[in-house]
């Protein structure tokens, strides 16, 4: 991709992710009266808005150096924070996909009860292990690939990464360790967010069958449930590209392939970039605490509208 083309895509969705993260921040800090945000989910879900607001800044970072072309250490390590914003986001939306499969599926065996009971503590716990996991892997892989003795810097005619070799013998087996558990973090999110959403939308749907019109309160939270639960499944769908593209973009990187597709790691922060935006709207939707002020608002601005 060049990078004209590369500044022409991202930056609107750079900028849109941006604008709608200080709304959302802005939001979670000061929720409408009505809106009550929990632990673990306000956890989660300021983890999410982070990884994003990080993410944009690493993206704009990168759209400058489009311009003004920086040191190859600079360069690389730029591309590795983009990974590590971008994937941190597919273990923040695993959890909150298992805590409410969790929360809505009624949980029989001794072992799922006992986590329904713990959940909060699990979800500290695994979210922190999960991220000290890709930070190692990714901290792992940029050392032995900036110990490769044939790296050079960024060509400034044509403006992408000569990478050509990958780490020297002794260091490879380092490096494939690294794409092992970059493969491994990013495929096992993916898989629980499919799981759970799926296994929580067929029990919503058929227990919203059997319960019918009866009750109006019950039904009108279930409602709300499989909202949240469809709008999971959207999410686990938008990931499903950009996560299939970073397992196949590990594999390339193990054979030394993935320099004649995308040597300058642009076509990879596109994909970034716009899943991410699709995953802010989703929870946008998804989230009360993001959904009611957004229809309030919609409808300030209509008064004010009608007003002129």
């Amino acid at each position: 991709m060049q990078p004209w083309l590369f500044v022409l895509i991202c930056s609107p969705f750079c900028l849109a992710a941006s604008i709608v993260n200080i709304f959302f921040f802005s939001w979670l800090i000061r929720p409408a009266a009505e809106v009550k945000v929990r632990y673990p989910m306000r956890f989660l879900l300021i983890a999410v808005l982070c990884n994003s607001a990080f993410l944009q800044i690493v993206t704009a970072v990168i759209i400058i150096n489009t311009v003004v072309i920086p040191p190859f250490w600079f360069h690389t390590v730029t591309r590795v924070l983009i990974y590590q914003g971008f994937t941190g986001n597919f273990s923040c939306n695993a959890w909150i996909s298992i805590f409410y499969h969790v929360s809505i599926v009624p949980q029989h065996r001794a072992i799922l009860v006992w986590i329904k009971r713990n959940i909060t503590s699990i979800i500290y716990v695994g979210f922190t292990s999960t991220q000290v996991l890709l930070i190692f892997s990714l901290t792992l892989g940029t050392i032995t690939f900036l110990m490769d003795a044939d790296a050079t810097p960024i060509n400034s005619t044509i403006n992408t990464l000569n990478t050509s070799s990958l780490p020297l013998p002794k260091e490879f087996k380092f490096f494939q360790l690294a794409n092992l558990l970059y493969v491994l973090y990013c495929t096992c999110p993916l898989i629980t967010l499919s799981v759970s959403w799926g296994k929580t939308f067929v029990y919503l749907r058929g227990h919203m069958k059997q319960m019918g019109q009866n009750e109006s309160f019950s039904q009108s939270q279930q409602k709300s449930q499989m909202r949240v639960t469809v709008i999971g499944m959207i999410q686990a769908a938008v990931f499903l590209p950009s996560s299939l593209w970073t397992v196949v973009a590990a594999f390339l990187y193990v054979f030394n392939l993935f320099d004649v597709v995308d040597p300058s790691r642009y076509i990879t922060i596109t994909f970034c970039s716009v899943s991410n935006l699709g995953n802010l709207l989703c929870f946008g939707f998804s989230q009360s605490v993001f959904r009611v002020r957004i229809v309030s608002l919609f409808r300030k601005l209509k008064r004010n509208k009608e007003d002129s």
